[in-house]
């Protein structure tokens, strides 16, 4: 049993309260399984064991963290396992510190098919368990064996509660009735939903296999945006897929951001697809598909017959076109779902926020903004995605539809000397229309610009500093908004980097491209340990936009890329454990099974020491390379180190 420090992250409605304490950890990892990285953490290691292990939880998904409840609107100390999800609720005592997720229900309302809607019985029958409140009978399948049997044979195994209420605990209640269904796996087999659970009735198996639970846990987190298993995400210019496969298998970033389909192409006349027109990002969205990452791709161009805007392609989609968009993303995603390309992440447009009168009417960013709107048109935004989110989920049920990344060009509540903020209220104008369930997580973008200084570059910005950078003070910006109404979605960054600013400096080339690499391990560790769902570096392609691509003019790996390999090798599948103290600087825990990685730098020239992790083992800068471990004292400076520990 090892020794380690561990920071227990329990947040409030309004706020964050960290408590750190030194705990003997015990932890039960899965080396023999292929796939399964993560590790069973106390206290949840305690619970598995007690209340079923294997058979009623599944391995481990992911390591504890802090996620959001969808119910409660607050973020929870959270662990996945294939079956279930296991939530620390610091306000219970006793054994009701840890509870489930209502993982069934969650995924029938993913599905469409609300527990509402199901079709309930007439009342009890013979030899079944009748459940008056969801009006459903729970009956064996055979003599003796069956859901009931299972049903009543499980229980938490808590003091106080009867076998009835440990089993209801446990399962929750019946949602639908046995009937066929096709599973995960592909087979048909007699189906019962419950709210945190799935029976299904498997005849052939020995009757100790008969009754299996569904994978709850891997369908759900399957359906969902880019989890912790990796934030690095790239985005790759249309045209360019192909020049940069190789380094895009290396790097194997988990999201690939692609830009994008027009809809302009493909029906400039109403009711006419030319698919034909986009062939060449048809043969280039396969080939991120069979490379096996999570394409997100973005639709826009609104076509000439649609503008609400005359001119504008970038703008608002006429109020009387809005079903033909429906229509038309029905036909795009259900092309596109499918193998070879495995489309489930969609982005509609790209920097909405911005206004139809500050750009040409074909940019290839914005431009739904309306400044004579208090909202600046997220409403019509909103009502957008209301008339389109159905159908894109009736063509696929694993579809998740992001907002477009938003620009954010400053902070409304803390606006610069003779800045408009208006802008930002876009996404508040988007959950006042009623939107808030026609979307599955928010965009942004967030660029910070280099200079020689030895400084925070994302506080560099007057725009956001007040709030905490570019990166971390959008992000608090938009959770607020979303806070304030109610509303809880993942949120990725899905645009930025670190530039050089036209015309400002001079950016040589040296100094400009070992900072991106520092800037890399900044972006990606903060993101990872502050909650993002994903953080996207534009681009792979280079030299990129203002000269922020990860490979060179010659496609030619630079420093940066070294730096994203990095991060992806070391940290996928890792947990972020808590913040570490740095005078002067940063310091971010994270742990994958038995390994510990600290990421440590400063903000300035000074350099400090900082006490060696018990058990260090090695020692990267930016790009990977090794360097001498001490056993007692790591020298921090401004570049950022990764020491890795096996305590």
């Amino acid at each position: 049993m090892s020794r380690l420090l561990l920071t227990w992250i329990l947040l409030t409605t309004f706020g964050m309260r960290i408590q750190e304490r030194n705990v003997d950890v015990a932890v039960q990892c899965f080396a023999g399984i292929p796939s399964i990285t993560a590790c069973l953490d106390t206290p949840f290691k305690g619970y598995w064991e007690a209340n079923g292990g294997l058979p009623v939880f599944g391995y481990p998904l992911t390591g504890p963290n802090l996620e959001q409840n969808q119910d409660l609107k607050r973020a929870l100390v959270t662990q996945w396992t294939e079956r279930n999800r296991l939530e620390i609720h610091p306000e219970n005592t006793g054994p009701y510190s840890i509870l489930l997720g209502r993982m069934g229900d969650e995924r029938l309302r993913q599905l469409g098919r609300s527990a509402a809607t199901v079709v309930q019985e007439s009342g009890p029958q013979p030899g079944c368990l009748w459940f008056d409140t969801t009006k459903h009978n729970v009956c064996n399948q055979g003599a003796g064996i069956g859901f009931l049997s299972y049903w009543q044979a499980h229980g938490l195994n808590v003091v106080g509660p009867d076998p009835y209420n440990r089993s209801l605990q446990l399962f929750g209640l019946p949602l639908t009735t046995p009937e066929p269904e096709l599973n995960e796996a592909g087979e048909m087999v007699v189906t019962q939903w419950f709210e945190r659970a799935r029976f299904e009735w498997h005849p052939d198996k020995p009757d100790e296999f008969k009754v299996l639970l569904g994978l709850l846990g891997n369908e759900l987190r399957h359906t969902n945006p880019p989890t912790t298993t990796s934030i690095v995400g790239v985005e790759v210019n249309q045209g360019w897929v192909a020049a940069t496969g190789g380094e895009l298998k290396a790097a194997q970033p988990h999201l690939v951001r692609y830009n994008a389909i027009m809809w302009s192409s493909v029906e400039a006349t109403r009711g006419a697809r030319n698919w034909a027109s986009i062939q060449a990002a048809t043969d280039e969205l396969a080939a991120l598909g069979r490379s096996g990452t999570s394409p997100l791709v973005i639709v826009r161009s609104t076509p000439a017959w649609a503008q609400q805007v005359a001119g504008s392609a970038c703008g608002p989609i006429k109020p009387a076109a809005l079903d033909a968009f429906a229509d038309f993303m029905y036909d795009l995603v259900t092309r596109y779902s499918v193998a070879p390309y495995n489309v489930h992440n969609w982005e509609l447009g790209n920097e909405p926020d911005v206004g139809s009168n500050v750009v040409v009417g074909d940019s290839a960013f914005g431009c739904w903004g309306n400044p004579t709107d208090p909202y600046y048109g997220g409403g019509a935004y909103g009502e957008m995605l209301k008339r389109v989110y159905p159908r894109i989920k009736q063509a696929d049920a694993y579809a998740q539809v992001g907002i477009g990344g938003l620009l954010l060009d400053c902070d409304p509540t803390h606006p610069p000397a003779g800045k408009d903020c208006q802008p930002a209220t876009f996404l508040e104008g988007i959950v006042r229309s009623g939107a808030d369930a026609a979307f599955d997580f928010v965009n942004y973008h967030a660029y910070s610009y280099w200079s020689p200084a030895r400084q925070d570059w994302d506080l560099a910005s007057a725009s956001w500093k007040d709030r905490g950078g570019t990166v971390l003070g959008k992000l608090d910006f938009l959770q607020s908004v979303l806070q304030r109404y109610g509303v809880v979605k993942p949120i990725i960054m899905n645009e930025g980097s670190l530039l050089c600013y036209p015309g400002a400096q001079t950016c040589p080339s040296d100094s400009l491209t070992a900072d991106q690499a520092n800037y890399a391990i900044r972006l990606y560790t903060r993101a990872w340990a502050h909650g993002l769902a994903g953080a996207v570096w534009y681009t792979l392609n280079g030299p990129g936009w203002r000269l922020g691509g990860l490979l060179d003019a010659n496609q030619a790996p630079r420093p940066a890329y070294q730096a994203t390999v990095l991060m992806n090798t070391l940290l996928r599948g890792a947990t972020f454990m808590g913040p570490l103290e740095v005078q002067g600087g940063e310091g971010y825990l994270f742990r994958k099974g038995s390994t510990t990685y600290s990421v440590l730098w400063t903000n300035s020239d000074s350099v400090v020491n900082v006490l060696a992790p018990v058990g260090i083992r090695a020692q990267f800068d930016a790009i990977g390379q090794r360097t001498p471990a001490s056993a007692a004292n790591v020298q921090i400076g401004f570049a950022p180190v990764i020491i890795e520990a096996q305590p």
